[in-house]
Parts: structure tokens; C-alpha cells; sequence
């Protein structure tokens, strides 16, 4: 399970994460759960937090990606 806390444009955030081929499971608080079919999780976070912080509109803004 992936999980990304983010404050600010969560849309914006599971658009990127669904891109990807993640599930979007879950949404409590500020906290979105994705499911990965692929099994890789670890890597998988690694992967998004650079996509994330490449893309313009999300870079500033803080966020979190770790796994369960």
C-alpha cells in the first residue's frame, strides 16, 4: 500500500498516482491509500515522489509518500 499525505491539490496527486497504475483505495483526512498490483511498493513511492516533485504545480506544495 502506497499512502500520500498532502495538504493541498490531493486531486491534482491521485491524477499523477493513478497515472502510474495505482488504485485508489481510501481517503481519511488528508491521508489517500493506493493499491499497487504490482507488488513493489517501496520502489514504486520512490518513483512517484520524484514524478511529483518534477511536475510545476506540485512541487512547492509539501507532501509526504511512504508505505504500509
Amino acid at each position: 500500500m502506497v499512502i500520500i499525505n498532502a495538504p493541498l491539490r490531493a486531486e491534482e496527486f491521485r491524477k499523477a498516482v493513478e497515472e502510474e497504475g495505482l488504485v485508489f483505495v481510501r481517503k481519511a483526512g488528508l491521508k489517500m491509500e493506493f493499491e499497487n498490483p504490482q507488488g513493489n511498493d517501496k520502489e514504486m513511492a520512490e518513483a512517484l515522489k520524484k514524478k511529483c516533485k518534477g511536475k510545476k504545480e506540485l512541487a512547492a506544495i509539501y507532501f509526504q509518500i511512504s508505505i504500509q
